[in-house]
């Protein structure tokens, strides 16, 4: 887990809410060991360990959107799950995922589609449209 993220999601204005995270394993298939087959149909898969920060953020603008579209931001090995806009998590990527640590997995419901963005531990980027 990021170090303070209890503050950082406080900072951002939310808080991490135990029926976000259930939602977000309803989504993706009930349960975290479904996350890597739903990583096999990503559409997108980008090696992101020598981006600097400025280009993570505009990568994840690409694939989230409207920046006040509102996502589930999960760190699931922590249990953890928030209600962010995408812009608020791009503007606090640098203290919402630290590479090398934590996997954040981001939903969105936006559109006509759910969509499961992955940043994992070995700063890979996958994005997977759902139907």
């Amino acid at each position: 887990m990021p170090p303070k993220l209890t503050s950082t999601l406080a900072t951002l204005g939310t808080e991490n809410d135990p029926e976000l995270l259930e939602e977000a394993l309803r989504v993706i298939g009930g349960s975290w060991a479904e996350l890597p087959r739903v990583r096999l149909s990503a559409e997108t898969t980008i090696d992101v360990s020598e981006m600097a920060e400025s280009a993570l953020q505009v990568c994840l603008a690409t694939f989230l959107g409207d920046p006040r579209s509102p996502l589930i931001v999960t760190w699931p090995a922590d249990r953890v799950a928030a209600r962010l806009t995408s812009e608020k998590l791009i503007s606090a990527i640098d203290d919402l995922w630290y590479p090398a640590m934590d996997d954040l997995v981001v939903i969105s419901t936006a559109g006509d589609h759910v969509t499961v963005l992955v940043l994992d531990h070995e700063e890979e980027l996958t994005v997977t449209r759902l139907q």
